[in-house]
């Protein structure tokens, strides 16, 4: 007997939904749970230098827990020479672990509030350490305000060269881009910082809630742009922003026209970092907050059980 199309698309699209559902808690306690499982480790108190939380964190949720097989498009990669603003497509949730993986933990992400509200045992540990920078849509005219904040997020993380921006202004899950937004492209241009186009298609089967499904094992392809220099462009912003739209309509074309070509393994390097007594205060109490919820549920659990074999 064989499978209709329609009865396997309502099959793919039953197992996708129920794969998020099983996904979500672990999303939600996904910080404290690469400090305990994720590798490299982040115990090892003899050495100077050890992975950032960043890197650690989405390397987790990426490789070990969605299974997500990145494949390098083109043959540039990450910019790590200094100070960045890297340009992602904004696809769904699962872009904060994969695009932060993409950086090497080198950037923190811009997120509004709604993921505090959502994953608050995730998110505010995640702000604590710099990795998450939440904000709110403000009223026209607070672009200055954004704008010193990012400055002094910058000052106050130093592990973080850079951050990763969505500048299309939306999820966008349609097969071609939106037109890319200005307001922090204009931040960009005035602070004279470098920027970099990072596409990375279809992270919307990996972990999405806007259409209902998680995958396991998901193959991305991923496509680094060659570097601009905003420096470059003074006096000249209209200059600058028709040559970022250009790169990305470039990348976005070459990244999404090559998903069935012969691509290679892409594994993004560890980036290694002091850890301060905040760092391991914060690693220590998001470890001891995961073992007491843990023994909460068990406890409740058992209670439960043994209060249902009394009444029998």
């Amino acid at each position: 007997m064989t499978t209709s199309p329609a009865s396997g698309d309502a099959f793919g699209a039953v197992s996708g939904f129920v794969t998020l559902l099983a996904t979500l808690p672990i999303f939600s306690l996904s910080l404290p749970l690469s400090f305990v499982f994720g590798v490299p480790s982040v115990w090892q108190f003899g050495e100077a230098y050890r992975p950032s939380f960043s890197y650690v964190w989405s390397k987790f949720m990426t490789e070990a827990v969605m299974g997500v097989k990145l494949k390098l498009v083109g043959n540039r990669g990450l910019y790590k020479d200094g100070e960045c603003v890297y340009l992602s497509n904004h696809r769904a949730w699962a872009d904060f672990f994969v695009d932060m993986y993409l950086t090497e933990g080198r950037a923190f992400i811009l997120s509004r509030y709604l993921v505090v509200y959502a994953f608050p045992l995730f998110a505010i540990p995640a702000m604590c350490d710099g990795a998450l920078f939440a904000f709110k849509r403000g009223k026209p005219g607070a672009h200055e305000e954004l704008n010193a904040q990012l400055d002094a997020h910058l000052k106050t993380f130093p592990d973080y060269a850079g951050f990763v921006v969505y500048p299309e202004g939306t999820r966008n899950v349609k097969p071609r881009s939106l037109s890319l937004k200005r307001g922090l492209l204009k931040y960009t241009w005035s602070r004279k910082k470098t920027v970099q186009v990072i596409i990375a298609a279809d992270k919307e089967q990996v972990l999405s809630e806007q259409i209902g499904k998680a995958s396991y094992g998901v193959e991305i392809p991923v496509g680094y742009s060659d570097v601009i220099h905003s420096s470059e462009y003074e006096n000249d912003f209209e200059g600058f922003a028709r040559e970022v739209q250009k790169t990305w309509d470039a990348e976005w074309e070459k990244v999404y026209s090559a998903r069935r070509d012969r691509t290679r393994a892409l594994h993004p390097k560890a980036q290694l970092v002091t850890y301060t007594r905040g760092k391991t205060i914060l690693l220590l109490t998001s470890v001891g907050a995961l073992a007491a919820a843990t023994a909460a549920f068990a406890w409740m659990f058992w209670v439960t059980v043994w209060a249902r074999y009394l009444s029998r």
